[in-house]
């Protein structure tokens, strides 16, 4: 689903994804060649007195295969021809084990999911970011893509071109929407904690977090801790609350590089365009 890049398709035919890597730009030359950018830490405040952390943003290590072994599309295409399992540290570092504490019986459905992800036959068992949904909050930080902030005046809006998706989080304290309203992006209402936003975000409609079928219900209730370590530097923290799926709340870690270079590519879906044996991405070792 991604142009402006070459897919190596391994004798396969050329497929694109919308959870494609990044491109480098057209001119790799000439951004090689570009000074680099010094932008200032702590960084400066805008006119609101937000700090000023705009531009464009990508996962430093991209992939929504599972939660608990987050390897890419192109990863998990590898391990299936080669037989060879790969391995990442879990995303989830609350509990210490690094698993999701399903109950058991969404445990179960949870399994259910990852054993027909890659052999679909009904629509329920195909992944919702396969159905061309908007893969939501905070399966989005999870991706490939890179993103755009941008900070209008008493808010702080995210961008992604994937699914031309965005959530604008209002900083001026209001109330949350009727509780009976779910969104796919949620309802997010922030406020900063020095260079940290803390974003409160309720009515979020249930769905996958993984390919392989982690999920939540429409009760999940999500804290996040968007962290701005340094100047090219964001730790996304999102705590899950859903006691109706899980045992207790637990928390998940991406780390987001700032991608001065690169513009986020226009994007396109269809449903069903991304069979599960053509998912061709970068290595991981490539999105760093």
């Amino acid at each position: 689903m991604r142009t402006g890049r070459t897919i190596v398709t391994l004798g396969l035919s050329v497929v694109l994804l919308s959870t494609a890597g990044p491109a480098v730009g057209q001119d790799a030359q000439g951004a090689a060649n570009r000074p680099a950018v010094s932008r200032p830490w702590p960084p400066a405040r805008l006119a609101d007195g937000q700090p000023d952390v705009q531009g464009v943003w990508a996962a430093m290590a991209g992939g929504s295969v599972s939660l608990s072994n987050p390897i890419s599309g192109g990863a998990d295409l590898q391990r299936r021809i080669t037989g060879k399992d790969i391995r990442l540290p879990s995303r989830i570092i609350d509990p210490p084990d690094g698993l999701v504490p399903y109950q058991p019986w969404a445990a179960a459905r949870q399994k259910q999911q990852e054993a027909v992800y890659d052999k679909p036959t009904k629509p329920e068992h195909i992944d919702t970011q396969h159905r061309c949904l908007l893969g939501g909050i905070p399966r989005l930080y999870t991706n490939v893509p890179t993103f755009r902030i941008i900070q209008p005046p008493g808010a702080v809006v995210f961008i992604w071109d994937e699914y031309h998706a965005y959530r604008v989080i209002p900083l001026d304290g209001r109330p949350h929407i009727a509780p009976d309203v779910k969104l796919w992006m949620g309802d997010a209402r922030g406020h900063w904690e020095g260079t940290t936003l803390v974003v409160d975000t309720t009515n979020v409609k249930g769905t996958r977090l993984s390919f392989t079928g982690d999920f939540f219900s429409d009760n999940v209730h999500i804290v996040e801790r968007i962290a701005f370590v340094d100047a090219d530097t964001m730790n996304y923290e999102a705590t899950i609350d859903d006691p109706t799926v899980f045992t207790r709340p637990w928390t998940m870690r991406v780390v987001e590089k700032r991608r001065p270079d690169e513009e986020p590519l226009e994007s396109a879906c269809w449903e069903g365009n991304m069979p599960p044996d053509k998912w061709l991405l970068k290595t991981d070792a490539e999105q760093k």
